[in-house]
């Protein structure tokens, strides 16, 4: 892949980032995604799914939104292979109604299609984590 095109599609990945995590701004994060973007979390989760078009993945942004306090992502490593990019990182979640935090590994595998998010897939290090600090 030619670099500056792979550098192009992780600086789109990291401004996207960036007004989800920095800013909070859903309506901005949304507006990286393709119209028929999608965003494929796992189904154990409350907010589990595979959430198809803004409006479906702005619902599922708000239940996962609804059930954290506070919830962060911390980049380690981005890498990138044709429109890919897959992002390393630490996720951590303080639970709304326990109280209580988990914290664990993170790879998230955003396809990018014409300059838009066509797909996210989070592959959470741990899920029974967030299941047993919701409960």
């Amino acid at each position: 892949m030619e670099e500056k095109l792979a550098t192009d599609l992780v600086q789109l990945v990291k401004d996207a980032y960036a007004s989800m995590l920095e800013r909070g701004d859903i309506e901005g994060f949304l507006d990286f995604f393709a119209e028929d973007g999608a965003l494929l979390e796992a189904d154990t989760l409350p907010y589990g799914g595979r959430h198809v078009g803004r409006d479906a993945i702005r619902s599922a942004l708000h239940k996962m939104a609804g059930s954290f306090s506070n919830f962060s992502f911390q980049p380690e490593v981005f890498t990138t292979a044709d429109e890919w990019v897959v992002v390393y990182g630490t996720f951590t979640a303080t639970a709304r109604n326990s109280g209580k935090t988990a914290s664990f590994k993170l790879a998230e595998a955003v396809h990018i299609v014409d300059g838009k998010i066509k797909l996210i897939n989070p592959v959470y290090g741990d899920t029974a984590a967030i299941l047993e600090i919701l409960r």
